[in-house]
């Protein structure tokens, strides 16, 4: 294959007025066959016929040795035929075209059209050494809306294809899966090579909802032909080599959607498509994909690996988009919510081999990497949602209950690893459609073997990822959990409260034949084993190692649910669960008058009481070795923690809410400005998740109805919040209020609590930067913090230099923020007490 000179991509607006209908792309080609008459008739069965058999060095030898004149070439009878390779290049795409109308859909005709797409990729690899082809292919606008129209044509006509009452043969199958690989790469060859220049053109086209609303389906069918190949291969017919290359030629349509999916203006486009996301078609695709069973061959189970890893990512792509959830959309309806759960299940099947080794106890699943993070981004969305979250602790409990079961040291090892290995990604075929097809169609060697791959494809090297393996999955565990343990009572029902942790204990005394090897069968023992493991994924949770890929609420969460469980271990006998799990739940109440359930966490953003308890808590953890467990941690007491909620997902990090809390000093009303919203979203996305200019806007909105809410309770007889007068033992009451450049009030800290917004002063009370409670009492690496008047702050904003010396340096933070930010990823340091100003909550 020719080395192509980088070229400019072709320009969107060649393609206005363009159609990819057949009927009008049928008018087009008669009106262009009328210009035409004046040149030669074209003997098109013989151009295509012959010349697709040539490799591409002789094509273009047979161009250059025609001159400026017609090609000449001998029949198989020994006829001459003569052709422009002008008109060739020209009509071509038309021809075929006209070729579609017929709707045939047998084994010769898709070779015929597999022969015509082949000759086409050959002319335009080509074209560089040819002036005038490549002023025709490249720079003629009509050529190129033609060729466009083409592809468009065939994904319709392959879209289309139903089985009939006897299977199709072996080679219509393989013609009819190459001839949609090498239409889609088409677009390379006649667009560009990059993703963004194509996704260009394909939104300005004007059938683009045609295109996005056939292509999903066209994959869709050969990959029900790959899974009946599949479904063979325990019989005497099968042939492993000829599935390997089949399921490739599926693997390069697959990752075609993939990379455009990848584009976020092409995957905003397919999420608007009501058939593709409303009606379910997306889903039909990823629960036929995820159904592809396992495989005796190992080169073939890889390739099915990377399908079900390539198919994950693009439902994460659409459930990325902004506005109405993707999974919404489709559990808009009994069926769509139906078809949106089995095909959770595969996911959650999927993860159950990998995790448990399946019903066999052995996984077939390699290399893991990509695929497994995949899936469990997947389930780790899902059960936060409330359409989906009572599925998935019904479906799910008893697997992860057997993942918190292995024995302790392989838990160790595969779920607390400090591994900084970054995960292996997917790997992208590099399909060369020229030689692929030639090979299908018998003009080139078959090379299918394992020994010796398709030369047509090659295996680019595994991407890797920014993180390290290791920490993603751990931290995707402890999010799903936390996730499940959420309860929303706007949303659930009542008896959906605490519905995870009274499964889980359930699983954990159910009796069971498929434990991992070395567990003991007794529930006391089960239980203990899990509460130990547990307790360490705890510790691992919270430590530097993996912190930086977790929240605060995610690691306190998990924190309450290992005290609850354990505690619910300790006061139950096995042979009294259900009086138990029936025991009524203690009540008290809270200042604002309401009853609260004793056991479980305040929701995000509302002042937690106690939430040192559970900060001293985790310090006291950390200092303990992970074969101790929480053997002798003192316990929390059950009135004295907080209420579980549904909790929101964070659209910005602590980086992106510094910038635009600094931003709001300058604009305080910027969400009364369109551009200065969209100008912010667009630099918040460049440090963290994208963020959409209608979620700024709403956050921006959101956060001006808390200053009212917090401003009305603050009024006298409001009441709620921490006065100046109230006596304290955490810190020097100060009546002085100080005010920052915006206008907030700042107050001296006279109750510290973990999760408050700080302003750090120096000595001299000159403002230093801004930061968050992260620890205000316990022991911190052997600092004890309220004996030394400090406690633990996470710096979110510095107005000194990074270099500067801490005025409690120690080992864990270094002498310096930027040594702090080396060692945990953050300025996390330690600060007096005294210095520091506590910004009042409506300006949080």
């Amino acid at each position: 294959m020719t080395n192509r000179k980088p070229r400019k991509p072709l320009r969107v607006h060649r393609y206005e007025g363009s159609s990819s209908g057949s009927k009008n792309v049928a008018m087009k080609s008669a009106r262009e066959d009328e210009t035409c008459k004046k040149k030669p008739a074209i003997d098109w069965f013989s151009a295509v016929d012959q010349f697709h058999k040539l490799s591409c060095s002789d094509l273009s030898q047979l161009i250059r040795d025609s001159g400026n004149g017609p090609i000449r070439y001998a029949k198989q009878n020994g006829s001459l035929f003569e052709i422009y390779i002008e008109s060739l290049a020209r009509y071509l795409p038309l021809h075929l075209i006209s070729k579609l109308l017929l709707f045939k859909r047998d084994e010769q005709h898709l070779k015929y059209l597999l022969s015509g797409v082949r000759l086409l990729h050959g002319l335009h690899d080509i074209a560089y050494c040819h002036s005038k082809l490549r002023q025709l292919l490249f720079e003629d606008s009509s050529s190129s809306a033609c060729a466009v129209d083409l592809i468009f044509s065939i994904i319709v006509f392959l879209s289309n294809f139903k089985q009939k009452l006897n299977p199709p043969s072996n080679n219509e199958v393989l013609y009819h899966s190459t001839l949609l690989a090498s239409s889609l790469y088409l677009f390379k060859a006649c667009i560009s090579s990059q993703w963004h220049d194509i996704t260009s053109v394909l939104l300005a086209h004007p059938k683009v909802d045609v295109f996005t609303g056939v292509a999903f389906p066209s994959v869709r069918v050969v990959i029900n032909f790959l899974q009946a190949k599949l479904s063979a291969q325990h019989t005497d017919t099968y042939n492993a080599d000829e599935v390997y290359s089949f399921s490739l030629h599926c693997e390069a349509s697959l990752q075609f959607l993939h990379s455009l999916c990848q584009q976020k203006l092409f995957h905003e486009c397919v999420f608007k498509n009501k058939d593709l996301c409303k009606e379910g078609g997306v889903l039909w695709l990823v629960q036929d994909i995820m159904k592809l069973p396992q495989c005796k061959d190992p080169h073939l189970m890889v390739v099915v690996s990377r399908l079900k890893s390539k198919i994950l990512s693009i439902m994460l792509q659409l459930c990325e988009v902004e506005r109405i959830s993707f999974l919404d959309l489709a559990a808009n309806t009994t069926e769509g919510l139906d078809l949106a759960k089995s095909t959770i299940s595969e996911v959650l099947e999927l993860l159950n081999i990998m995790f448990c080794g399946g019903v066999n106890g052995v996984s077939a699943y390699n290399p893991r990497g990509i695929l497994q993070l995949n899936a469990m981004r997947v389930v780790e969305l899902v059960s936060d949602d409330s359409n989906f979250q009572s599925y998935i602790i019904s479906n799910f409990t008893e697997v992860l209950t057997r993942v918190f079961l292995v024995p302790h040291e392989e838990f160790l090892s595969s779920w607390c690893s400090s591994d900084s290995r970054a995960a292996e990604g997917d790997i992208t075929l590099n399909y060369d459609s020229y030689s692929a097809s030639g090979q299908v169609l018998g003009v080139m060697s078959r090379h299918t073997s394992h020994a010796s791959k398709p030369v047509f494809i090659t295996n680019s090297r595994a991407s890797q990822t920014s993180y390290p393996f290791a920490h993603q999955k751990t931290s995707l565990l402890v999010k799903i959990v936390t996730n499940l343990i959420c309860y929303a009572p706007h949303i659930c029902k009542e008896e959906e409260n605490d519905l995870f942790l009274n499964k889980f204990f359930q699983c954990l005394q159910k009796k069971r034949s498929n434990l991992p090897d070395g567990v003991a069968h007794g529930g006391a023992k089960r239980a203990a084993a899990a509460t130990r493991n547990l307790s360490s994924l705890l510790i691992h949770a919270e430590s530097s190692t993996i912190s930086r890929y977790l929240n605060k609420d995610d690691v306190q969460l998990f924190t309450v649910f290992v005290m609850r469980l354990e505690k619910l271990c300790k006061e139950s006998d096995i042979h009294q669960v259900k009086e138990v799990h029936n025991r009524p739940i203690p009540q008290r109440s809270t200042p604002d008058g309401c009853k609260r359930k004793v056991g479980s966490v305040a929701p995000r953003g509302v002042d937690e009481t106690n939430i040192e308890t559970i900060g001293s808590y985790l310090s006291n953890m950390q200092l303990k070795s992970a074969s101790d467990g929480m053997k002798n941690v003192e316990e929390v007491p059950e009135e004295e923690s907080l209420q579980l909620k549904k909790r929101k997902r964070n659209i910005m990090n602590d980086v992106q809410i510094s910038m635009i809390e600094n931003a709001l000093r300058d604009e305080p009303n910027m969400q009364r400005r369109a551009a200065s919203v969209q100008l912010w979203a667009d630099k918040l996305s460049l440090h963290g998740s994208e963020i959409a200019s209608s979620q700024l806007k709403n956050w921006l909105n959101n956060r001006k109805a808390k200053l009212a809410r917090a401003a009305a309770k603050n009024t006298p007889g409001g009441g709620g919040w921490v006065t100046d007068d109230e006596p304290s033992s955490y810190g020097a009451a100060d009546p002085t209020q100080q005010k920052d450049v915006t206008g907030s009030v700042l107050r001296r800290c006279v109750r510290l609590q973990n999760g408050q917004h700080v302003v750090l002063v120096d000595g001299k009370g000159e403002e230093i930067g801004k930061g968050i409670i992260h620890l205000a009492k316990g022991i911190w690496f052997d600092t004890k913090l309220q004996e030394s008047g400090l406690c633990v702050v996470d710096v979110t904003y510095l107005k000194v230099d990074e270099n500067t010396l801490l005025p409690n340096p120690c080992d864990a933070t270094g002498t310096s923020f930027a040594e702090a930010q080396m060692t945990f990823g953050r300025k996390r340091i330690l600060w007096d007490s005294t210095k520091l100003l506590f910004i009042h909550p409506l300006h949080n």
